[in-house]
């Protein structure tokens, strides 16, 4: 109804997982309170009007350049609706995390709405239009985070002529996550712009080997398989460097008995698994630890994959 504010959350998300670039991405759990909120109330004006907070006035508010107001106007086009909307964009992820900060935005704008609209659209093809604010944000429409915010869970997605794939993936019963967020920025375009166009069939076999073992051991239950999975060779080692403190945090968390550590996303945020809660909290401690040796500050917080927020028909 015109006038009516709608209000929607969108978790924080792990993207690529060590192996799995722009193809394998989780959600953590909304408890944990990482995430972007986002209020739509439908307008007789036909314009799309964005206010932001929490991002330090940095992010733009013209409509045709915020992530979010681009994916409001996207759903109103699905749908056919000539409304124009307000929007309140609340933020709650630090920008250039790693944590799918832009895709937060994205989600939650879409889920706003299309609540605001009657909820037309399924979460499953909300992600079409989510996917243009993450062109907006990062030059690029990678479902890696926008479909884990929309879907929960842990995904696999693949591109494919029909369209995009997505393949809800099996979480082990013990399967937790510890994710830490250092003082450092990195931007995903730039983090992007490092990663070579062209990279040795050595590195890409060893990649496919680490998808085929992270994908098995997830649905074996087999910890030691996923262990050896995040393994990455395609565009870790290019952005390593742009998160100073790297190398200490993963042998730290290594250490304290992660089952491995990577780069979330672009980074500079980092994930570690864990088998249990305690091992992610000890994995979560030590990578604050590590970035500390290097004179960065961080925080960490630890808990479960997020549960599915809508079953998936759509699978090949």
């Amino acid at each position: 109804m015109t006038g009516m504010w709608h209000r929607a959350f969108a978790p924080a998300t792990v993207a690529n997982l060590g192996p799995g670039y722009d193809v394998l991405g989780l959600a953590l759990d909304p408890a944990l309170g990482l995430g972007d909120h986002c209020e739509v109330a439908l307008r007789d004006h036909g314009r799309v009007e964005i206010e932001v907070t929490g991002d330090g006035g940095r992010l733009p508010t013209e409509p045709e350049k915020n992530c979010a107001s681009v994916v409001a106007r996207a759903v109103l086009a699905r749908v056919g609706s000539r409304h124009g909307l307000s929007m309140r964009l609340t933020k709650g992820l630090p920008l250039g995390s790693g944590l799918g900060s832009s895709a937060a935005s994205s989600a939650a704008a879409a889920l706003a709405t299309n609540a605001a609209l009657g909820k037309p659209l399924s979460r499953r093809e909300l992600v079409a239009c989510a996917r243009l604010g993450e062109t907006v944000a990062a030059g690029t429409p990678h479902p890696d985070n926008v479909a884990p915010a929309l879907l929960g869970g842990l995904l696999l997605m693949v591109e494919r002529p029909a369209g995009l794939a997505i393949v809800r993936l099996p979480v082990p019963d013990e399967l937790s996550i510890a994710v830490v967020i250092p003082a450092l920025e990195v931007r995903s375009a730039d983090a992007r712009a490092v990663i070579p166009a062209r990279v040795p069939v050595t590195d890409a076999v060893a990649n496919l080997g680490s998808i085929g073992l992270f994908v098995s051991g997830l649905y074996r239950g087999d910890f030691d398989s996923l262990s050896q999975g995040i393994e990455d060779r395609l565009h870790q080692p290019y952005r390593i460097p742009l998160t100073r403190g790297f190398e200490a945090a993963r042998a730290a968390a290594l250490e304290a008995g992660a089952l491995g550590v990577a780069l979330s996303g672009s980074g500079p945020a980092m994930f570690a698994l864990a088998r249990g809660d305690e091992r992610a909290r000890a994995a979560g401690q030590a990578l604050v630890a590590g970035f500390a040796s290097q004179g960065v500050d961080a925080e960490f917080k630890h808990g479960a994959i997020a549960p599915a927020f809508e079953t998936l028909t759509e699978l090949i």
